[in-house]
């Protein structure tokens, strides 16, 4: 659910899926502090209504939400539709919004797979799709997925994860190359470990050497990929210890790396049993 109808600027609007905190909420600044207007999308009940406000009255931008649960198809089709009866002009587009977990394959529910699944790789999609004409209308436009370093790795306990994040990488560079005729830039960018809520505070704080210091906060990883992004770069890795990783899991051989995960594991199974 979104405000209702109001004059719109003619500027162009970024749509942040996800804005409601973490990444996306920073995404969303880091865009306000460049005077380009918000459309702000989220689940219910986190208090996008205060936010856009927020974001006009400090930044004097226009802001506006909408409410929506990215997982059902129909909601996807109605934020279109929201848009389109505004005559909202489309320049960005951040694909944002995902599920994330950790544990063993079998101790999560088939229906919370279905629902990761649609809100990591059906959502972005549809969007994309949905918002492409519109993107296409401006002279240029710029297209982001955010999908994550680990799309690189094979990490055991977030096998699905994992997965659905190395799918938005194959989608993003693949989209890039049917639109490399076009004035429309598309980028993907794949983060490290980011404190963006008080249980990934709590695992990053028991992170050890240069691990624990690849950890980024919302705020640098937003401030680094916008700049990237909008130098139309095609893959973005925030954070030099990440880049290196990225590096190392290119060269080093899979027995080594699975030794490495399988250290990891059982440390943090370790700290889980201590911690109750």
């Amino acid at each position: 659910m979104g405000q209702t109808k109001q004059a719109m600027s003619p500027t162009p609007f970024a749509i942040v899926t996800g804005a409601g905190s973490g990444i996306g909420y920073a995404f969303a600044k880091e865009l306000a502090r460049r005077k380009i207007n918000l459309v702000l999308v989220s689940l219910p009940n986190e208090n996008l209504q205060a936010k856009s406000e927020s974001f006009r009255r400090e930044f004097g931008i226009q802001a506006i939400y909408f409410e929506a649960d990215l997982s059902d198809e129909d909601q996807i089709k109605n934020f279109h539709q929201f848009v389109v009866d505004r005559g909202i002009s489309i320049g960005y587009l951040i694909n944002n919004a995902g599920i994330g977990s950790v544990g063993a394959f079998d101790s999560f529910s088939p229906e919370f797979y279905s629902r990761q699944i649609r809100v990591n790789n059906v959502a972005p999609v549809l969007i994309t799709r949905y918002f492409l004409p519109i993107l296409k209308q401006c002279n240029s436009g710029y297209i982001l997925y955010v999908s994550s370093l680990g799309s690189f790795f094979n990490i055991p306990n977030k096998e699905v994860y994992c997965a659905s994040k190395n799918f938005l990488y194959s989608f993003a560079t693949s989209l890039r190359d049917s639109l490399r005729d076009s004035e429309i830039s598309v980028s993907v960018v794949c983060p490290g470990p980011v404190d963006t809520n008080e249980r990934l505070i709590k695992a990053h704080k028991s992170m050890k050497g240069l691990a624990r210091k690849a950890v980024m906060s919302p705020d640098e990883v937003a401030s680094f990929t916008i700049r990237t992004w909008l130098n139309r770069q095609k893959l973005i890795v925030p954070g030099r210890l990440n880049r290196m990783s990225l590096l190392l899991n290119r060269l080093l051989p899979h027995p080594v790396k699975r030794f490495m995960f399988q250290k990891e594991m059982k440390r943090q199974a370790a700290l889980a049993s201590e911690n109750g």
